[in-house]
């Protein structure tokens, strides 16, 4: 999770200094930053870290990095010697933490983040890796054990699902959610540590996976409930910027008790309907879920009680379910109630007692469910109801723990394969903030696949990895009807790819395609690999969007013919608050690192960066004179 921007932070302030907010837009609390503007959060910093302002020279081509002055990242570039070759290592420690961070590799670079100092998740140069395996980039590392015999030391070992790293000199997004081992009174481990969830750069790669000891190169010693966050610095180039944490004391909990119900019989639209009315029954539930209540049909139900809490500060609820629901504290509402479900909610608590008033709302025919969540500080997330008879998990952690060691359940997919053809499927797919109803997926035996827009004659999303899961399409009733990729993904702004613009100088890109634009569908050549095609007004447009080699990206090559409209017409190949040059001149830097443009050497044409309204465009003009040249060039991530 990344910080929330200044404004989000400065109005959750002013909200909870007047003890509550509603949720703005947050899954979950924010994570505390941890300062890199200077060094006080970490052990002293041996000779191979220094904070630095920015990156200088090319991290997509050189191995070290160059560091700008000033502070907010922390470069490590190792030297020969012992000394210059030392890691990272937090002031603090932690047992069960939640952790953000973003990385930055240069090529062939090797480093990993070790929680606890033991349990490492490796940051790997994996750029272009088609079969990911533990020693790959979010892989969760080999144990070693020189006593297993020359050849067997290396053991254990979790490949992530796919492989979600970015090439070289690209800032990557790391957060992983870990539970430390725990151990009983006479320090015996009674439960090992644990990987709840690793996502890179936005696809979950890791759930649920126990570590059952240190992985190799930890920090000497045996496994404890408590150890430094380290990050290695011994092995390759490597920067770090927007390190953020959560720390939770696993001994602290919500409790719940004084609990009370009352259940209204009837059909209720609103939480208050029924205020008047006298319960069907009221009583002292043997627990705290909707099950505990007998009833059936359509009903209200309220729980009264007490949260009693541990520690002062913000606490945010939030009740899944699919029925309408609300939560008040201290006679405030928290979570607010929705038509079919709620609103989640944040409050600022004294440590003790809350009296609480729980409604849910059902009003349909089919099974309620209810689940009220918390999170606080230095307390994760954990469900307070339970469910059915499970009395013993009234603390259990949301959904996300698993019982035992066993393997961790793959998502159920509906793949559709690709082999020695690129495929084409037709489907509507998911793309915020509405799904594309005339558009399709693409998939290549490269392993690099994208979604094309045909309405916009534009390129939604690339991704490596799985093709397609066609779950939402073909599974039942198939309400959903979306083609989603099954492989990390890089979005992009799908506005019209081939556009009109009324001022050239400062004119904005606009959002719909123009009524002088009409697709006319694709061909296919002879393995599979599609063109697409389209007019605007007299002009007609060939888009050809294929792998470069080793599926490291994509080459897309524009063809017109015709006659260009009386307007000013432009070919846009990015838009990002940031475009900058790539420092040999062969393309462009798209964002704050996050993806290439390359452009041929030579090329007839060479784009034009605008700004328009605080944002960048590189765009390509199109004129009479160059119309037969085709547009080429690659996108890299």
């Amino acid at each position: 999770m990344a910080t929330p921007p200044l404004f989000t932070r400065a109005l959750l302030a002013l909200a909870l200094t007047a003890g509550f907010t509603r949720a703005l837009a947050q899954t979950a609390l924010p994570p505390e930053p941890i300062s890199l503007h200077t060094a006080t959060a970490f052990h002293p910093l041996s000779p191979n870290w220094k904070l630095a302002g920015s990156l200088a020279g090319d991290p997509r081509r050189e191995k070290p990095l160059t560091g700008t002055e000033g502070t907010g990242i922390l470069v490590c570039n190792p030297g020969k010697e012992k000394a210059d070759r030392g890691h990272l290592l937090t002031a603090w420690e932690h047992g069960d933490l939640e952790l953000d961070l973003e990385f930055l590799l240069t090529p062939g670079s090797n480093s990993g983040v070790y929680l606890q100092g033991r349990y490492e998740v490796q940051l790997f140069d994996s750029w272009g890796v088609r079969e990911p395996k533990s020693s790959d980039c979010g892989g969760l590392y080999i144990r070693y054990d020189t006593a297993r015999g020359k050849g067997n030391e290396g053991y254990e070992g979790t490949a992530p699902r796919a492989n979600a790293a970015r090439a070289p000199g690209l800032w990557q997004k790391l957060h992983i959610e870990f539970e430390a081992p725990r151990f009983d009174t006479a320090g015996k481990k009674t439960r090992k540590a644990r990987f709840v969830r690793v996502v890179l750069n936005g696809y979950t790669i890791h759930e649920n996976v126990e570590v059952t000891g240190p992985t190799r190169s930890a920090l000497p010693g045996e496994e404890a409930p408590l150890g430094p966050l380290m990050i290695q610095g011994d092995h390759g180039a490597v920067a770090i910027r927007g390190l953020a944490v959560k720390r939770f004391d696993a001994s602290a909990a919500i409790a719940v008790s004084d609990l009370h119900y009352k259940l209204y019989s009837g059909d209720f639209k609103s939480v208050s309907a029924y205020e008047t009315r006298p319960p069907t029954s009221e009583g002292t539930p043997a627990r705290f879920a909707h099950t505990a209540v007998e009833k059936s049909g359509k009903f209200a139900l309220t729980f009264t009680g007490t949260l009693d809490v541990p520690r002062a500060g913000a606490y945010r609820f939030e009740l899944q379910s699919g029925s309408m629901s609300r939560l008040a504290l201290d006679g405030r509402d928290v979570v607010l109630p929705l038509e079919r479900g709620s609103q989640p909610g944040i409050v600022t608590l004294t440590a003790g007692r809350h009296p609480f008033r729980l409604d849910l709302v059902h009003t349909a025919n089919g099974r309620p469910s209810l689940e009220l969540v918390a999170e606080g500080p230095g307390i994760a997330s954990k469900t307070l109801t339970v469910r059915g008879d499970d009395t013993a998990n009234a603390n259990r952690k949301k959904s996300t723990t698993i019982a035992s060691a066993t393997a961790p359940k793959q998502p159920r997919q509906l793949l559709v394969p690709v082999k020695d053809r690129t495929v084409v499927q037709r489907g509507f797919v998911p793309f915020d903030p509405r799904k594309r109803l005339y558009a399709a997926s693409v998939g290549t035996p490269a392993g690099v696949h994208y979604a094309y827009d045909f309405e916009a004659g534009t390129l939604l999303r690339a991704w490596r990895g799985g093709f397609v899961d066609t779950l939402p399409m073909w599974d039942g009733r198939g309400n959903d009807q979306t083609a989603k990729p099954a492989g990390p993904a890089l979005t992009f702004n799908a506005k019209p790819s081939v556009a009109l613009i009324e001022y050239a100088a400062d004119g904005d890109w606009p959002d719909q395609p123009d009524a002088l634009f009409s697709s006319q569908g694709y061909v296919l050549e002879a393995d599979g690999q599609p063109v697409f095609l389209s007019t605007l007004s007299d002009l007609s447009i060939r888009d050809r969007i294929a792998p470069v080699a080793e599926g490291r990206g994509l080459t897309r090559t524009l063809q017109f013919k015709g006659r260009l409209p009386s307007w000013s017409t432009w070919v846009l190949l990015a838009e990002a608050d940031t475009i900058t040059r790539q420092p040999d001149g062969s393309g462009w830097i798209v964002g704050d690192r996050e993806w290439y443009i390359d452009w041929p050497a030579g090329a007839p044409r060479q784009p034009v960066l605008r700004t328009v309204a605080g944002r960048q465009q590189l765009a390509v003009p199109l004129t009479g004179s160059t119309l037969e040249q085709p547009v080429t060039y690659s996108l890299v991530w």
